[in-house]
């Protein structure tokens, strides 16, 4: 039986899954009612590049006929998921956000899309982005800036931009996003959803466009911690078309969910990401949500990490030679078609010289010793996600001798890019101007499920996931 909008438009996987196995609710329903709730919404957000509507209902009605034949693949069969524009689907332009790569069509599938496309997910669009992923606000001359549905004059974060707000907006309950920076997390944070950046080389990066092949990944945005193990039990996994895709065993992404806080232990960095800096309302919130997971039975140890600062620097240091290696010779050929913004951070890797990213190098591997040290007797961090509130897209939007704000942004997120270690965000309240405030959480490699039990633990105390957006058109 179908259902109306208002009912299923803001359910997570975890809602949704159990109708569509029992036969309740139909694939081809669902997706409806997502192309639907785009056709009303994106012309006020630009959160889609692309969308599928034919290809994506003749899909769904597959999916309907593999279910009623008792042939039910798995929480991910008949939802409606969003890819990034820097994610090869077979057939469909990958551009990155940019004009260099405007006639590029993918002639296979990258790895993450075959395994959802396995798992009977629906791949519904293409969803909008910085520039080839390097940039942190959300703002794209090209391709037009995402709005963020709490408001719309504000900016999303970025890159994953048009992955935020789809999933914020209701138009789809889960996307893939990528985290060089905090692309993941930022955007997750500010729009109010959750968004899991993985341990390094726990998900496949083949068919995914490089920036930094040392600190990319590929990772869910969701509404829910649970949403991301769900997805996780999908993407998660060795695979040989990527030179850093890990060996690592991969357990059940949920085996953790549903714990609770009993004998966990957080540790809370005394030095940095809490500092004067921080807007005071981020630390409010945060600081509120480590005091109800203590209460709730979880243990709380401040750590001294006075060097942890050092972690940006080295994210840049790796981040400007390695993008500039991989665009070299488009940039060569071709810098007219960037936008002025990121040609000019791809340019400026040509100034680092080699003596300084083996300096970096180096640093890192300092750098993550230390983390290791630190955490040896902690099951996780939590800081916040991002140190300010979302700015306006006009504050950020770049002009003739003005860079635009947003440098802040990838303060925090950035440091766990260089670790490589799996770091979740979550919505944990919102500013006096009615804006979502995020809380990162943070694990030993490879242990995203104890990252996600915490996150669902956070997430059965407060209602913060469930709140819908303020500022988005009403449906029709």
């Amino acid at each position: 039986m179908a259902r109306s909008e208002p009912d299923l438009t803001y359910k997570s996987i975890g809602e949704l899954a159990p109708v569509i196995a029992s036969g309740e609710l139909s694939p081809r329903d669902l997706v409806q009612v997502s192309l639907d709730r785009i056709s009303q919404l994106d012309s006020s957000l630009n959160a889609f590049l692309d969308v599928w509507e034919e290809e994506s209902l003749s899909s769904a009605i597959i999916a309907e006929k593999e279910i009623a034949s008792g042939r039910y693949l798995g929480p991910l069969h008949g939802i409606p998921v969003g890819i990034k524009d820097l994610i090869d689907v077979q057939g469909t332009p990958t551009t990155g956000g940019s004009k260099v790569l405007a006639r590029n069509i993918a002639g296979s599938d990258a790895t993450v899309t075959a395994k959802l496309k396995a798992a009977g997910a629906i791949l519904i669009g293409k969803l909008n982005l910085v520039e080839f992923a390097f940039g942190t606000t959300g703002v794209n001359p090209t391709t037009g800036d995402v709005k963020n549905p709490w408001n719309t004059t504000r900016i999303t974060a970025g890159s994953s931009s048009g992955s935020a707000a789809a999933v914020a907006s209701g138009m789809i309950p889960a996307a893939l996003g990528t985290d060089t920076g905090g692309s993941v997390r930022m955007p997750a944070a500010f729009c109010g959803i959750a968004g899991l950046k993985p341990t390094y080389g726990r998900v496949s990066r083949a068919g995914v466009l490089d920036l930094s092949w040392s600190m990319d990944h590929v990772g869910p945005m969701t509404r829910t911690s649970e949403d991301c193990a769900l997805m996780m039990n999908v993407l998660a996994g060795h695979d040989s078309r990527d030179p850093a895709s890990s060996s690592n065993p991969v357990n059940d992404f949920t085996s953790e969910i549903g714990k609770g806080l009993d004998g966990l232990k957080i540790g809370i960095p005394s030095h940095y990401f809490f500092d004067e800096f921080v807007d005071s309302e981020v630390l409010v919130s945060v600081c509120s949500a480590v005091n109800l997971l203590e209460a709730n039975g979880a243990e709380v140890i401040e750590l001294s990490m006075p060097w942890v600062g050092k972690g940006r620097p080295i994210n840049f240091g790796l981040l400007l030679p390695e993008a500039v290696s991989i665009h070299e010779k488009m940039i060569t050929e071709h810098a007219d078609l960037y936008t002025p913004a990121v040609r000019a951070r791809v340019q400026s890797g040509f100034n680092v010289a080699a003596i300084d990213y083996v300096r970096a190098q180096r640093a890192r591997q300092w750098f993550n010793h230390q983390m290791a040290e630190s955490m040896s007797n902690v099951d996780i961090l939590i800081t916040p996600t991002v140190p300010i509130q979302a700015p306006t897209i006009g504050e950020c939007t770049p002009s003739p001798g003005n860079p635009g704000a947003g440098s802040e942004l990838p303060m925090f997120t950035g440091v766990f890019d260089v670790t490589g270690q799996p770091s979740h965000s979550i919505p944990c309240g919102f500013t006096a101007a009615g804006m979502p405030i995020g809380m990162m959480i943070t694990g030993h490699p490879f242990d995203e499920s104890t990252v996600l039990r915490a996150g669902h633990a956070f997430e059965q105390l407060t209602s913060w996931h469930q709140m819908p957006p303020t500022d988005i058109p009403a449906p029709n």
